[in-house]
């Protein structure tokens, strides 16, 4: 995976770095080393995020930033959610892109639909 390193473009001057130009630099850079450069165009990067913490934040994808921070979504692993978060900039130490999300539209026959709940009889008694 290709990642860009430390939180700076310039160490002396201390230029922020915009994080979601590179990440479409290195999806656009990916795409193009695998053969998918005719490929529609993903909605969404999916990243993943490590900062000076001991854990990653992935899945997760950029929905805005400023000179200090980076705001995401991270996609919940154990299924449908999503959490917002914002990471301080100078704590982030690298970020790959991992993959992305369409922007096609889903047929809503081909969805199933995953009861939240099995028998939820016993609750309202």
């Amino acid at each position: 995976m290709e990642k860009y390193q430390i939180g700076c473009d310039n160490v002396n001057n201390h230029v922020p770095i915009n994080w979601s130009d590179k990440v479409k630099s290195l999806d656009e850079t990916i795409r193009r080393e695998i053969g998918m450069e005719g490929e529609s165009e993903a909605k969404h990067i999916l990243i993943k995020v490590q900062t000076k913490s001991s854990e990653p934040i992935e899945p997760a994808f950029i929905v805005g930033e400023d000179d200090l921070f980076l705001d995401l979504f991270v996609l919940s692993p154990q299924g449908p959610g999503i959490t917002s978060t914002t990471v301080l900039k100078d704590n982030i130490q690298s970020i790959g892109v991992i993959g992305g999300v369409s922007a096609e539209k889903v047929d809503s026959s081909e969805v199933s639909e995953v009861p939240l709940l099995d028998d939820v009889d016993g609750l309202y008694q």
